[in-house]
């Protein structure tokens, strides 16, 4: 026997609750229905109390109508009347946050879910009113950082609608035809960029974000035609749309274009990301991205590496051998940690960056990645027989903890007399009274006067000589900069190179404005660092050339040769300087003065003292721990906890295998149960057990029944209507079942609301100064988390630079 299957009216709760997310959504809702029946234009006001949507398209023509298309959820449209509408399910979204009132043509529908369940008024109007009107009040009042969200989302979803979108008095939507794409066909406008998130609008409806790494770049996509959806219109039927597939060939043409503008030598993270998911999916080029793309992150310095190289430095670096062992810094704010420990050359320590990268939690699944890609890797050399030249040897997880916990920052001030040799200490005595000079003018100061190093105004640095195994410089913002030994040697081998890299570092630590010791590098510092580094690159010259000029100097006092790189950098500008002046040019630089050489205070011991005292307190001094000891600790610590979270992988398996045997077991109770019952009645009506339905089985072992009462409703079957209702929904409904719903909860009114959560503060306290200038007044820390979310943001500052650009 064929039976149709059953709709419970649940489904409508579900149709109208389950489906509601924003306010914002559900009101996009009703402008699709607009562009669903044909209007011009949509106009639509939002306040605290409620809103008003209205436009000049069909409504509903007749009675019939009213009551086939908008009292029944789940009518199908047929083929090309809808630009948006499948099976008119979306207007249940608005009946979840409002009572609303519908005034179309002749007819007037209100609906209050609140007041008077699932049904609605229908009256009929004196006047006819064209078109659609639909006037609602919120069931909760609005918050103002509640309808500022919610505008800004409406701003946010339909910026391309087909039809004029009037929001509060001002045209929000544009015309994609207006604009320059990168590409154009029959099925879509395209636009690509190197990184970011890929936003697609269908038709003009924005649908999500694709994260960048799916494509490798980000970009814009408007379509010209429909994309097939799931019912809550959140995802993309990538599989079975035409229409979709069309345009992810052309998409992925313009991304790949993209990325191969780049070139080799800058890569983005999404390309980065993209290439570590082809590792793990298996792609047919798995070999040439292991060795030639960029997918491990290591510290120091967030350097990107391939696969096939980190593996090798796993084995050998820093000039040593590293035992094939590698370690996980996997909390950002423990990178400062992370990268002292691998520029001591302790293990090869990866960024936390890597772990997004793969969709890794923890170190030990970044391990299992690394094995599911050498096994991809075997399998295509065994299959396609791809020439592999390296080792896929799985290295040696350590504990970062471990590490991290014996890692104690030694620092300390030495003196120049006990670090450095003769010719080392000429060059750096030169060099540090104009490094003095150059940090004041780094810090607002001036030169006096033409030709001379010395400044006016700005801060009075010491510069000073130390050791450490954290930084290379460090400065306690106030009294002095000091330098590590190790760079200021150079100067003896490479003086030219050597002084650009301490230049560098002045101006580095000067950027901090502070302490260097305990803080990291914010996009602040960054900022800072960049306009120093633009601004004073003409006064960084002319001092690099003081100092050249002074060290010179001081070996021609002493009747040293003219030889080594110095001499040959002073001789290139003399000569370019006195070329150009034969010429009635300027010297290629600023004559500066030939002071005596080595005419620089003495070191301050006091003061050398002094502040060692100060780090020794800070506990920054203390002797440095066997590392042979802590590695093994480290490695015996990471196999207790992956033994830790295999024991607790088998206990949630054994548990939710208890779990099911359970369900299983009451199912099968409640089975036999239901199906004695059927059999007892079927002995009783004389009928076969067969034809007693679930439906009648419920009614007909009620409390209490006797045989007779039993016979009397067989006989009446009041069930039978309920499952004539059930049975009588349309055949061609579907419930995509291969498409879950997105089941999404309104969080408008919960315990999470600004009014009832403290920290929902003014916005840009946690943001940097440029995007804080992205933040519109009045928006909250609230709303701009909502917004994004609503947008398919997962960061905040994702969706201000996104938001910035399209209403650019």
């Amino acid at each position: 026997m064929q039976l149709p299957f059953e709709l419970d009216p649940q489904i409508i709760h579900h149709i109208i609750y389950s489906q509601a997310g924003s306010i914002g959504k559900a009101i996009i809702e009703l402008l699709m229905n607009s562009v669903d029946a044909r209007a011009t234009a949509v106009r639509l006001s939002m306040t605290k109390e409620g809103f008003e949507c209205s436009d000049d398209g069909n409504g509903f023509a007749s009675r019939e109508d009213v009551i086939r298309y908008f009292g029944r959820f789940g009518t199908p449209h047929e083929e090309g009347d809808a630009t948006y509408g499948r099976f008119r399910l979306g207007r249940g979204q608005i009946m979840a946050h409002a009572s609303t009132i519908w005034c179309s043509n002749a007819w007037q529908m209100t609906v209050d879910t609140r007041a008077m369940g699932y049904s609605y008024d229908l009256e009929q109007l004196a006047q006819t009113l064209p078109g659609c009107s639909i006037t609602g009040r919120w069931y909760e009042p609005l918050t103002d950082s509640e309808l500022m969200s919610a505008v800004q989302e409406i701003r946010d979803l339909v910026r391309y609608t087909p039809v004029s979108v009037e929001l509060n008095g001002r045209v929000i939507t544009r015309d994609p035809r207006t604009e320059r794409w990168d590409a154009e066909d029959e099925f879509a406008w395209y636009r690509a960029k190197e990184d970011g998130a890929v936003s697609i609008y269908n038709q003009g409806v924005l649908v999500r974000h694709d994260p960048a790494h799916m494509w490798g770049a980000g970009g814009l996509i408007v379509s010209k035609k429909a994309i097939a959806l799931n019912v809550s219109r959140t995802e993309i039927l990538r599989k079975t749309c035409p229409v979709w597939k069309a345009i992810a060939k052309q998409f992925g043409a313009l991304a790949d274009d993209v990325r191969s503008r780049l070139g080799d030598h800058r890569k983005t993270e999404a390309s980065r990301e993209k290439s570590a998911r082809a590792l793990l999916g298996g792609d047919p080029n798995i070999v040439k991205i292991y060795d030639k793309e960029e997918v491990i992150t290591l510290l120091p310095g967030k350097r990107h590496v391939t696969m096939s190289a980190f593996l090798s430095k796993c084995n050998y670096s820093h000039n040593k051998r590293q035992g094939n062992r590698f370690t996980v810094v996997e909390n950002g704010f423990e990178v400062p940690k992370g990268e002292a420990i691998a520029r001591e050359g302790i293990a090869v320590v990866v960024h936390p960056q890597t772990l997004e990268r793969f969709g890794c939690y923890n170190a030990h699944d970044l391990l299992d990645c690394i094995e599911r890609i050498h096994a991809n890797v075997r399998e295509d050399i065994e299959k396609n027989g791809t020439r592999f030249w390296g080792r896929l040897e799985l290295p040696e997880l350590v504990a970062f903890s471990t590490l991290r916990d014996a890692f104690v920052e030694r620092t300390a001030l030495v003196t120049e007399r006990d670090a450095l040799d003769k010719e080392t200490r000429r060059a750096w005595i030169a060099l540090r009274t104009i490094l003095h000079h150059y940090a004041a003018v780094l810090t607002g100061g001036e030169r006096w006067r033409h030709g001379t190093p010395r400044t006016r105004g700005g801060k009075s640095f010491q510069i000073l000589l130390g050791q450490s195994n954290t930084a290379e410089a460090w400065t306690d913002g106030d009294s002095y900069i000091a330098f590590t030994v190790d760079v200021v040697k150079r100067l003896k081998t490479v003086p030219l190179k050597a002084a650009a890299y301490i230049f560098s570092l002045i101006e580095h630590e000067v950027a901090h404005e502070g302490d260097s010791l305990d803080c990291g590098h914010d996009e602040a510092f960054y900022q800072r660092f960049h306009d120093l580094t633009i601004k004073y690159a003409q006064e960084r010259q002319w001092y690099m050339h003081a100092w050249l000029m002074r060290y010179t100097t001081s070996m021609e006092g002493e009747g040293k040769r003219a030889r080594g790189e110095a001499w040959r950098e002073r001789y290139l500008v003399d000569r370019a300087g006195t070329g150009r002046t034969k010429r009635g040019l300027p010297r290629a630089i600023d004559d500066a003065a030939t002071e005596p050489a080595v005419v620089t205070p003495e070191e301050n011991m006091a003061f050398i003292d002094y502040q060692n005292a100060r780090l020794v307190q800070a506990g920054v001094c203390p002797p440095p721990p066997n590392w042979t000891e802590v590695l093994d600790r480290a490695r015996a610590t990471q196999q207790q906890i992956e033994a830790e979270l295999r024991a607790k992988r088998e206990r949630k398996e054994a548990e939710d295998a208890a779990e099911m045997a359970e369900i299983d077991a009451f199912y099968e109770e409640m089975r036999r149960e239901e199906e004695a019952a059927r059999q007892r009645l079927a002995l009783v009506l004389g009928v076969d057990a067969n034809e007693i339905s679930g439906e009648a089985l419920d009614r007909l072992t009620g409390p209490g029944l006797t045989d007779d009462d039993v016979r009397a409703l067989w006989s009446e079957k009041p069930w039978a209507e309920y499952e004539q209702q059930l049975y009588g929904m349309p055949e061609d409904y579907e419930d995509h079942g291969s498409e879950p719903y997105d089941v999404e909860t309104d969080t408008d009114t919960d315990e999470e609301s600004p009014d009832n959560d403290a920290a929902a503060v003014e916005a840009g306290a946690f943001y940097p100064p440029e995007l804080r200038a992205l933040i519109q007044p009045g928006e909250t820390t609230w709303a701009l988390e909502r917004n994004a979310a609503a947008a398919g943001f997962y960061r905040v500052e994702d969706y201000l630079k996104w938001r910035a650009e399209v209403n650019s």
